[in-house]
Order: structure tokens, then sequence, then C-alpha cells
């Protein structure tokens, strides 16, 4: 190699242009990103209730017993828990706030989250006393013969939201008389989610 062999390296102003197009590119990606984080978030949580649901209509038919789900709200936190009912008509709620085993309120069969974290910030759209077991103070009790509901009254549904900063994004799960759940975005969302284009709630 020729002792004059000289390397070429870059000039102020091409490193300047090249962090500029970067900018400009991550400018522009970034809000895509941020409304790809919500929507992921937002069907977690829907998941999350949807998975909760199923395993209690399972503890249901494994215990032969009436299992009664609610959800508990409490300023910015909500859960979802599980506990035997007494009657098909029971209306007391367990407290799946309560994390003390030993309590009377404790939801024993399962309660869900641990943490508020694990909701990553996805927010309960509706008060759970008038959108599902409305005659039961929002409680819906299983049937453990068919894991149905226990009262067609009780029907109804819970709608998640996605966090807020972004565009209104939401989720409601449905539960019907038999008790199956189904996943579907409210015609009043302002923000569509592809995946549910085709599953709009009535």
């Amino acid at each position: 190699m020729s002792k004059n062999t000289h390397f070429r390296g870059f000039t102020l102003i091409e490193l300047m242009v090249t962090l500029a197009v970067l900018a400009i590119v991550l400018a522009a990606a970034l809000p895509g990103f941020n409304e790809f984080r919500q929507r992921s978030a937002l069907r977690g949580a829907s998941d999350q209730i949807t998975s909760f649901w199923s395993n209690a209509r399972f503890e249901a038919l494994k215990r032969n017993r009436l299992v009664k789900v609610s959800m508990t709200t409490s300023g910015a936190s909500y859960c979802m828990g599980a506990e035997i009912a007494t009657t098909a008509t029971d209306n007391t709620n367990c407290n799946c706030l309560q994390a003390d085993a030993t309590q009377a309120d404790f939801c024993s069969i399962g309660r869900y989250p641990a943490s508020q974290a694990e909701w990553s910030r996805v927010r309960f759209l509706t008060d759970p006393t008038t959108t599902i077991g409305t005659s039961t103070n929002g409680v819906v009790v299983i049937d453990p013969k068919r894991a149905a509901l226990a009262g067609p009254g009780q029907v109804g549904y819970w709608e998640l939201a996605a966090p807020t900063g972004g565009p209104d994004y939401r989720l409601r799960i449905n539960i019907d008389r038999f008790g199956r759940a189904v996943t579907c975005e409210p015609s009043a969302a302002a923000g569509k989610i592809p995946q549910y284009s085709n599953k709009r709630c009535n």
C-alpha cells in the first residue's frame, strides 16, 4: 500500500445532514409506535379479562359450585375477582384489591391483576354495576351445570380504553347468557383497531 494513501472521513456538514435526516425519520415514526403500543396494551388487557373469565367458568365446572365474578373499581385502580357464590342471585362481590387471604372478603378462587402496573395504563371505561349483572350489583354468577350465566339478567359487558394521550381506542368484552365471551370494538371508539374491523359491537 502506498504511503501517500489517504482515508477520507465525514465532513461536519455531511454528519449534520445525516443527523437531521435521522431526526425527521424518528419524529415521523414515533406517533405510529406510540399508537401501536396503546393498541397492544388494550388487546393484552382484553385478553387477560377473557382468560380470567374462562378460568372462572372452568372452576365452576370443576368444583360443581356456583362461582361469581365481579369487577372492583377504586379510583384509578380496578381488578377482577372470583369467589364461590352462595346462591344464583348472590350480589356480594369479593374484594379483588384485598391481598390478605385471611380476610373474609378475599377472592379465594382468583383475582387479577396482582399489581395495577399489569394493566399497562389501560383504563376501565364503564361502571360495572351498570353494564353487566345490573340486577345483581355488577356481580355475574356462573352456573356449574353448563358454565352459563345463572340468570339472563346478568348479561352485559366490560369496556376498556387505551391509555390517554393518543387515539380513542376501545374494546368491549361481551358476556352472553351462555357464558361466552366475545371481544368487539364499540362504534363509539374514535380510533380504529385494524384487527377488529370485522368485529364491531352491535
